[in-house]
């Protein structure tokens, strides 16, 4: 009786799918670029509320008694997130078209839209 190893008896389905085309790896990239430039985007925003959050009163400020600082942290991770997902500061439009051609001049990578994607510009 042969007996087969156990990192070959993997079925098909337990294995993912290599992306098939040049297309499908440069919609993965951008996806990637994005994710990307929101999480940094969602990061930068907590800190900063996290920064304008303390210059409160310790003792009232937004939650009194709380020594250590979770509800606080928390807020500050929360709101910083949503921010970023509703459309932030237009930190990660930059960052994610910096990412896309980083050797372009600012004028040749044109206006991004809300969504990430270069709007049509009219012909010169």
């Amino acid at each position: 009786m042969l007996l087969q190893p156990r990192f070959l008896s993997l079925t098909p389905a337990l294995t993912p799918p290599l992306p098939t085309s040049s297309a499908t790896v440069r919609h993965a990239s951008q996806s990637r670029e994005t994710e990307a430039a929101k999480e940094l985007e969602a990061t930068f925003l907590s800190m900063l509320l996290k920064e304008m959050r303390q210059t409160f009163d310790p003792e009232g400020g937004l939650f009194p008694g709380d020594t250590g600082d979770v509800q606080g942290g928390l807020f500050d991770l929360y709101l910083g997130k949503h921010l970023a997902d509703i459309g932030g500061v237009g930190m990660a439009t930059s960052l994610e078209r910096n990412l896309r051609n980083p050797y372009a001049p600012a004028a040749d990578r044109g206006p991004l839209t809300a969504r990430g994607t270069v709007a049509d510009s009219p012909s010169r």
